[in-house]
């Protein structure tokens, strides 16, 4: 029997089930044609393939960090409370390899999941490549660019990661500040990460007010609580 494709017993592979409730009949979308549907969005998700269908049980805080242990307590509320979560997402801010974004990319897997919903996954350093490509007046397609700002402003629940990772030309952080404005604007939650904090961790480090404009650390803070994470890089601790 095999490649032969199998029909829902459910739905008879219409995709479609009916419910009665007293003298009145509706049709419901089938489970089969539910879990189609949430593939097709942890497919448009953009969540890079190492974080795909992560989960937040995976991560494991260090004992001697609590600030590990209370950021996995706020990003487990945010994923049972959302989209009773106010106007405010979460700013993941910690060094490399505490976990921050497989905290973003588990709160992205679980609400698709758990709650169907539309999450869409970015890297400072991919958009800001991306925006670069329409830099060159005498070349630009704003096609790309335009359809990549939409789907960035559009989306239920954006997860910007590596806030800040590079320092991108006034034009293109003309257009970081337009995506995260609009989301502002409109009322739009955004989980964001960085590897910077508010204030130095060492004389030559530098903190997130000198990686970013003034207008866009600004809306950051209106958008999102922080949440600091401490501690060793986890490939260190377990090199």
């Amino acid at each position: 029997m095999n490649g032969v494709e199998k029909t829902c017993p459910i739905c008879g592979g219409s995709g479609w089930v009916l419910n009665r409730e007293k003298d009145r009949e509706t049709a419901l979308p089938c489970q089969c044609r539910r879990n189609d549907i949430q593939t097709l969005k942890v497919v448009g998700a953009n969540i890079p393939l190492r974080f795909a269908g992560v989960e937040l049980k995976s991560y494991f805080p260090d004992k001697n960090c609590p600030s590990q242990k209370r950021a996995k307590e706020m990003t487990e509320k945010f994923i049972r409370d959302y989209p009773a979560v106010g106007d405010k997402g979460l700013f993941f801010q910690g060094g490399t390899g505490l976990g921050k974004t497989r905290m973003l990319c588990s709160i992205g897997n679980q609400l698709i999941q758990e709650k169907n919903i539309d999450v869409f996954y970015i890297d400072w350093n991919d958009l800001v490549r991306e925006m670069k490509s329409g830099e060159d007046h005498s070349s630009r397609d704003f096609s790309n660019i335009d359809q990549l700002i939409g789907k960035l402003i559009a989306v239920d629940l954006l997860l910007f990661d590596e806030i800040g990772a590079s320092r991108p030309s006034p034009w293109v952080e003309d257009n970081i500040y337009y995506v995260i404005n609009k989301r502002y604007n409109e009322n739009r939650i955004t989980v964001f990460a960085s590897n910077f904090y508010d204030e130095k961790e060492q004389i030559d480090g530098e903190t997130l007010d000198e990686r970013l404009n003034a207008r866009i650390r600004s809306r950051l803070f209106e958008m999102a609580v922080s949440v600091e994470i401490r501690g060793v890089d986890y490939r260190k601790r377990h090199g």
